[in-house]
């Protein structure tokens, strides 16, 4: 398992997918994540602006976004040495994926 899939897997506790969302499936989401050396999220937004324009997409952004920033996922079991390979990442949110 690669350090990407165990924060999915960490994260994905923290997400509430969108129920009843037109084209659930498809509602797949980047999130651009910037952390601090402590493993903790400094920051997380959404790569696809474009697509906010959609309010199911925006739902699911959103809540992909909050999962990210929750604090019972923070911080990130992730390896402190290793703060210059993690610091900034793309995590991608796909329900399929995440939620099995």
């Amino acid at each position: 398992m690669s350090e990407l899939d165990a924060i999915r897997q960490q994260i994905s506790s923290c997400w509430n997918v969108p129920v009843g969302a037109r084209d659930a499936a498809n509602l797949i989401v980047e999130i651009q994540v910037a952390m601090n050396p402590d493993a903790t999220v400094r920051e997380a937004r959404v790569t696809d602006q474009a697509r906010m324009a959609d309010p199911f997409y925006r739902a699911a952004a959103e809540s992909a976004v909050r999962a990210v920033l929750n604090p019972r996922c923070n911080p990130l079991r992730l390896p402190l040495e290793k703060y210059d390979l993690w610091k900034t990442f793309i995590l991608t949110f796909n329900p399929k994926d995440m939620l099995g």
